[in-house]
């Protein structure tokens, strides 16, 4: 399988780095931008639909994936293909893959819908809503010792939550896509220590397919992934999360998932608090998010991305310790992680990250970045 992975792996970064070009060159065309104004921080218009060159690498690599996994016999030096079985035969396996691309699929054309007319917050809601629940109706759910009807309610606000923190986490250059890497990789190293092969091909190959998308999109960014990468990679990340099972059944496993995606939970939580104390509605945009905050106190964007990245991998070795560890050491884990969120979160709702940035620490390379003022708490 190690073989396969790799292969995986590359394929999804090389056609997203292929693809990515194209698309934003399409956008350049017909002018498909992300035009500056209001909350936003850029001043310049940047291409739209990096999320479809994403979405497409991601799905095609993992149907060749898939091709390979269940077609492939390697034995020693020697690898054969089956030709033959080329058709893919009907089971569980390919059935739950079906469902859940096509799933994320109709999140992704959402999000591009909006991206390119507008939707209102209730239609998104309602359409996500019948997404993350079809997923929990087939069979994806959370399991706990819970009654079947708590764990399933659990298992459509987890998908709506994770879905929607990764929309609101691409809030600047490179931030959105490079957690989701972080997140797939930690994912992809907890299933391979589990033997929970289809759930490591599916993060190896969005590891992939964001790595080769982060080329273009970190700061200075060339092309914006739009609603339809963010609502796409949040999607599979919340079934990532569903799907993650553990050789230890202790209660501190269960918020393994939480771990790994903790910067995007700890910005959504920081996000749709301060907003709703100040009376705004957490569904509009605002420069009130951790990368923003970092700005604040004198990071460059460079710097503020790459201290959120450092925390997710930070987050994400200790979920694979947590996804091992006995009951003892993983409340141990589980309270270091506490720890560290409540104390980041009062370094970043204090008044020292809502003064103004100044010009002196802006640099050379934020030529199109505007200050950002004292307006959030």
């Amino acid at each position: 399988m190690t073989v396969l992975y790799l292969a995986v792996f590359v394929g999804a970064t090389a056609m997203s780095l292929v693809l990515v070009p194209v698309v934003r060159e399409y956008a350049r065309s017909r002018q498909i931008h992300d035009v500056p104004g209001g909350h936003k921080s850029h001043t310049a218009p940047v291409p739209y639909l990096g999320g479809v060159a994403m979405v497409v690498a991601f799905s095609l690599t993992m149907v060749l994936g898939v091709l390979l996994q269940r077609n492939t016999t390697i034995s020693g030096q020697q690898i054969s293909f089956n030709i033959e079985s080329l058709a893919l035969r009907s089971d569980t396996l390919l059935r739950e893959f079906v469902v859940v691309i096509a799933l994320a699929l109709l999140y992704s054309m959402m999000g591009l819908i909006d991206d390119l007319r507008g939707l209102s917050p209730r239609l998104r809601f309602v359409v996500g809503l019948g997404i993350a629940t079809s997923l929990v109706v087939y069979g994806v759910r959370f399991s706990s010792p819970l009654p079947t009807f708590i764990d399933g309610l659990i298992s459509v606000v987890w998908i709506l939550g994770i879905t929607n923190a990764f929309n609101l986490l691409d809030n600047i250059d490179g931030l959105a896509a490079g957690t989701a890497a972080v997140a797939a990789g930690a994912f992809f190293f907890i299933a391979v220590i589990n033997d929970q092969q289809n759930g490591a091909l599916f993060a190896i190959a969005l590891a992939g397919a964001m790595l080769g998308f982060l080329r273009s999109n970190f700061h200075p960014a060339t092309i914006y992934m739009g609603d339809a990468g963010s609502l796409f990679i949040g999607f599979l990340m919340a079934y990532l999360g569903l799907k993650m099972r553990t050789s230890v059944t202790e209660i501190p496993q269960l918020f393994a998932p939480i771990v790994v995606l903790g910067v995007a939970v700890l910005d959504t939580t920081i996000v749709v608090v301060s907003r709703v104390r100040r009376g705004v509605s957490p569904f509009t945009g605002g420069q009130d998010h951790l990368s923003h905050r970092l700005r604040r106190l004198g990071l460059s964007v460079r710097r503020a991305v790459t201290t959120l990245l450092l925390a997710s991998i930070a987050l994400g070795v200790l979920a694979v310790g947590l996804s091992e560890a006995s009951a003892a050491i993983g409340y141990w884990f589980l309270g270091a992680v506490a720890v560290s969120g409540v104390m980041a979160t009062v370094v970043l709702t204090t008044k020292v990250a809502r003064v103004e940035v100044p010009a002196s620490v802006v640099s050379s390379d934020e030529t199109n970045v505007t200050p950002i003022r004292r307006d959030v708490v």
